[in-house]
């Protein structure tokens, strides 16, 4: 979430930033072009901060999700942007994603070679582990 509040702020600076470039550009005053305007100049900080909400609805939505799953199991959670995943706290307070964490069907596992490792074996795979534990 704090990537997002980063967003917010950066946005309501560029406003800010852009009304002060016009300023000097047409020689006004800063602060008293924004008490003249001050109600343009606040629907232009909401536009900017509503089309930051539009392009971070999907993790803000995943972070709320992620969130309420953590409330519910009573443990911490986060959500990460990077990763697009949510996490959840170990005891050693590491954050693991929580799908494969809790073992849930449809959980994005990444690790392939689980299943090429099982295919390429036979079935007798007792043989194998004695020749190797007796060398």
């Amino acid at each position: 979430m704090w990537l997002f509040w980063l967003f917010e702020f950066l946005g309501f600076v560029a406003v800010l930033l852009l009304i002060y470039a016009y300023c000097r550009f047409v020689d006004r005053g800063f602060w008293s072009f924004v008490w003249k305007y001050l109600k343009w100049v606040g629907l232009a900080i909401a536009i900017v901060w509503i089309l930051i909400i539009v392009l971070c609805r999907h993790h803000l939505y995943s972070a709320t999700h992620c969130y309420f799953r953590g409330v519910s199991m009573h443990t911490n959670t986060k959500y990460s942007i990077y990763l697009s995943e949510c996490q959840i706290e170990t005891r050693s307070g590491s954050y693991v994603p929580i799908d494969r964490a809790r073992a849930l069907p449809g959980a994005k596992d990444q690790d392939s070679d689980n299943n090429s490792d099982h295919d390429n074996h036979s079935d007798n795979d007792d043989e194998g582990s004695d020749q190797i534990l007796s060398e």
